[in-house]
């Protein structure tokens, strides 16, 4: 989207051509860039009713500095909507305020311009300035010159593909918006006028707004027009920022032995690994809710092995906590205990409670028998014992943590109020309840937790999955199409894969170095899921059946396998819907050999929790834990 802005907005300078010269005696003027922050139908909305936009550029005057990401607020000064008596439609709307460097919305007027509909490709989160690459050190081992990284700046923003450039961008003109007509500045207040001749006025969120100041910068002059700048030349010197080739892009669901397979269906009772052992943890106070409604799987509880046969099995016991201050994070929401298990003599040897301030996930398998986890406000590594061995304190609330395969970088995103609570407020009921975008800052860390870079995002983007290799991008195509685009940290982007999806797919990177995506199969609606080596090759791929509700996956610190777990429903639950554990019917889990996709272990559990992180596989891949809903059952993994 940000290339398509640029454009667009370099197309709309006005004010220096020979139309604008009797009434603008000053240099051009450049249009404020937002985009609409919720879909607004005619038929839905009444005189008076609010409408928020998102500035998507940085905008400067001498009256009101917009930073991206900042709030523009609108009212609906009138409104035909379409009915069988009032065949044309129409909605008039002012820009009054806007967050003008400033938590709070000031008054500010701005003139609805034109308009674009939404990009036909969005991206929906990406490291677009990625890691300086070392090739002297090799693919391997030279990620990054860690020397020369601390100094570089990232940005997380939309990185889309060629658009066509508009020749011309005039005032009132809607582009990509069928039978959509915008009438400037003639509504009272400088407001301006959206028109439909037969059909509801209709503007999906995403759509492009530019917008100018209300006094004195634009005439009412719809036929005026300029000619865009011209566009840089390519770039052809060889650089490495130059866009490379592209290979010929394989159809995502072509698997070739040996190094794919395809998940096999249920089998036979006699095909079920069983149990070498169990372990109660009731006695640490663990008691699964199966009857608590959730409209995702949770993070209540997590199981990940700290050496060969010490499981750390960590859990939300549900009891009644003080809720005080855990600092800059936030305030205590939960507890979690965590407790250490030798699954050989099923001795539990250590436990601590931590407490949170937030439902988020709260632990991250880093290999070398460590984890990351989130306690309070900050980051701790635990080794073997629970031993603290790294401590990384947190400034604001965390919103993610993301780690590369084999540990080499770590990215942590940390939220940045950027509203007033009065503003906060508003926003959250005008997108239904759903938390307002918020500005993130991006630290990555590298493989001894050392600052390399720093960046800023927005909270809406989803958090970057990143590979051994780089980044690995999803975006948004019209007719639930989807891509995903690799951006090495050589610089040189190309495309993985295109695939359909009726759902909003899942994208995550699991060891050794895999993409596991999870979509809706499009005809019938169906979770499927399907494992991608990093050259866009596929691993692994399963057939879609009607009672399969949903997926996760992770691999061994040794790299040789990985594990995928599925999730099978009493009942069809769709998108978004709400539901507990108590409508899961069984969980099954197999591991397969990383190298050509083999199963080598298949578990079938039948009283599954709601957690998306209640199993975890050994470092060396010989053991798999389960968690169910009273006990953890350890499974011997057979040798390759």
């Amino acid at each position: 989207m940000q290339t398509t802005l640029v454009r667009l907005a370099g197309v709309f300078v006005l004010g220096a051509a020979t139309a604008f010269a009797a009434t603008v005696a000053r240099p051009g003027v450049t249009p404020v860039q937002a985009e609409l922050m919720t879909s607004v139908y005619a038929h839905k909305v009444t005189v008076g009713s609010t409408i928020f936009a998102r500035v998507l550029t940085e905008w400067r005057s001498a009256d009101c500095n917009l930073d991206s990401g900042a709030i523009l607020e609108a009212h609906v000064i009138s409104v035909v909507p379409h009915t069988r008596t009032a065949k044309g439609s129409e909605l008039d709307l002012a820009f009054t305020r806007a967050q003008c460097g400033d938590r709070k919305l000031k008054d500010f007027q701005l003139m609805l311009a034109a308009m674009a509909g939404p990009a036909e490709e969005r991206d929906l989160g990406l490291f677009s300035d990625p890691l300086p690459f070392n090739p002297s050190a090799g693919a391997q081992q030279g990620y990054v010159n860690y020397q020369a990284a601390a100094g570089v700046s990232w940005e997380l923003g939309s990185m889309i593909g060629q658009a066509p450039v508009m020749p011309h961008m005039k005032m009132g003109d809607v582009a990509n918006i069928k039978g959509l007509k915008l009438s400037v500045g003639t509504g009272p207040d400088n407001s301006s006028v959206l028109s439909s001749k037969d059909r509801d006025v209709t503007v999906e969120s995403h759509t492009v707004l530019l917008l100018v100041p209300a006094q004195g910068a634009i005439p009412r002059m719809a036929e005026a027009s300029v000619t865009p700048p011209a566009l840089p030349a390519a770039d052809t010197s060889g650089s490495t920022m130059a866009a490379a080739a592209e290979p010929p892009v394989e159809d995502i669901d072509r698997c070739v032995p040996p190094e794919c397979s395809e998940a096999l269906p249920a089998g036979s009772a006699a095909d079920l690994g069983k149990a070498a052992a169990s372990i109660s943890i009731s006695q640490l106070g663990y008691a699964p809710r199966p009857q608590r409604a959730m409209t995702s799987f949770d993070f209540e509880e997590a199981l990940a092995y700290l050496g060969p046969r010490e499981l750390l099995v960590a859990f939300n016991p549900h009891v009644m906590t003080q809720r005080h201050s855990l600092g800059p994070g936030g305030w205590t929401v939960r507890v979690i205990r965590a407790a250490v298990v030798d699954t050989k003599t099923r001795r539990v040897t250590h436990t601590v409670d931590w407490e949170l301030p937030d439902n988020r996930q709260f632990l991250w398998p880093i290999g070398q028998d460590r984890v990351l986890v989130h306690v309070g406000s900050e980051l701790r590594v635990y080794g073997a014992g629970l031993k603290i061995q790294t401590r990384i304190p947190l400034d604001g609330p965390l919103a993610f943590v993301r780690v590369t395969p084999d540990a080499s970088f770590t990215a942590i995103g940390v939220i940045r109020e950027r509203h007033s609570p009065e503003l906060h407020a508003q926003l959250q009921e005008s997108l239904n309840g759903a938390e307002p975008e918020e500005d993130v800052e991006i630290q990555v860390l590298n493989r001894d937790f050392e600052p390399v870079a720093k960046s800023t995002s927005r909270s809406w983007l989803v958090a970057p999955t990143l590979l051994n290799e780089g980044q690995a991008q999803l975006l948004a195509q019209p007719a639930q199409r989807y891509r995903i685009s690799m951006l090495p940290w050589d610089h040189h982007a190309w495309t993985l894969a295109h695939f359909e999806s009726s759902c909003t797919p899942e994208l995550s990177s699991i060891g050794p170095d895999l993409i596991f995506l999870v979509s809706c199969d499009k005809q019938n609606e169906e979770y499927e899921y399907r494992v991608l080596r990093p050259d866009g090759k596929l691993a692994l791929k399963n057939l879609p059946t009607s009672s399969a509700f949903g997926y996760a996956a992770q691999g061994s610190a040794n790299r040789q396998a990985f594990v995928v777990k599925t999730v099978e429903s009493t009942r069809p639950v769709p998108e978004g819907a709400l539901f507990s554990a108590a409508d899961f019917s069984s969980e099954e889990l197999s591991v397969y050999r990383a190298v050509d996709g083999r199963r080598m272990l298949r578990v079938l559990v039948n009283s599954p929790s709601a957690s998306r992180d209640g199993f975890a596989l050994a470092p060396d891949g010989s053991e798999l834990a389960v968690l169910t809903r009273d006990q953890v059952a350890v499974y011997a993994v057979p040798g390759k």
